[in-house]
């Protein structure tokens, strides 16, 4: 059964500096029914206001995808030593580990950075902290499934079994998706509109399905989405 959560049914934060959407339970927002999504923990939209953004802090034992949606972030750790900046339409990918010391912080002091977290459990307590930033070629994903990240395969490796899919599909297009026995399925909207087994998705809508269900997606108008494939 394939479950659709609206933009506007996800809860909102606002704290002046950072303003968020968040598809399950994170931090001082608790839904128990909506904790997680098998080893996808958080979904996050966010906003940090110019020159905000999170001071050192200490992350362990998390695979952190962020994806730019608008802006520049400006990334340190304490195990690199260095600032990382990821522009508009790049990714970065946090291997917490036993443990990392990071900031994420808006580099421009002018506009507003806009950007998407994933977070998921790691495969194993026993890795080691690193950190991968990539910017990809969306032409790739042009009518198909691109894959960015992928326990074996894609573009990155993550420390999880999990399959990270981007696709931009035109107009009319119609893409099938059939998950292997025992896999989730979590779409994410980032523009455009689908029609998806015949529920409709707009921009910034998500769909969700635990039931290894074959899913076949049509393009109402161009889109761009996110497919993960979650064990």
């Amino acid at each position: 059964m394939l479950n659709i959560v609206t933009s506007d049914q996800r809860h909102y934060v606002d704290r002046d500096w950072l303003k968020g959407y968040l598809t399950f339970s994170f931090q001082d927002y608790y839904d128990e029914e909506n904790n997680d999504f098998g080893n996808l923990l958080v979904f996050n939209e966010e906003v940090l206001s110019p020159g905000k953004g999170f001071n050192m802090h200490p992350t362990h034992y998390m695979e952190v995808i962020t994806y730019v949606l608008d802006g520049e972030l400006a990334h340190f750790d304490n195990v690199s030593n260095e600032t990382t900046h990821i522009s508009t339409g790049e990714f970065q990918i946090l291997h917490a580990g036993d443990g990392i010391e990071h900031s994420e912080k808006n580099a421009s002091k002018e506009y507003p950075l806009k950007f998407l977290q994933f977070w998921f459990s790691p495969n194993s307590y026993e890795n080691k902290a690193g950190y991968d930033k990539l910017r990809i070629d969306k032409d790739k994903a042009t009518n198909c499934l691109y894959k960015i990240f992928g326990k074996d395969d894609g573009l990155c490796h993550i420390r999880q079994d999990v399959n990270f899919y981007l696709s931009v599909l035109d107009n009319g297009k119609p893409l099938e998706y059939n998950p292997s026995e025992g896999r989730k399925t979590f779409i994410f909207l980032l523009d455009g509109k689908l029609d998806i087994n015949r529920h409709i998705l707009n921009s910034k809508d998500s769909a969700r399905t635990k039931d290894s269900e074959s899913l076949l997606i049509n393009a109402l108008e161009k889109s761009e989405f996110f497919l993960i494939d979650i064990n």
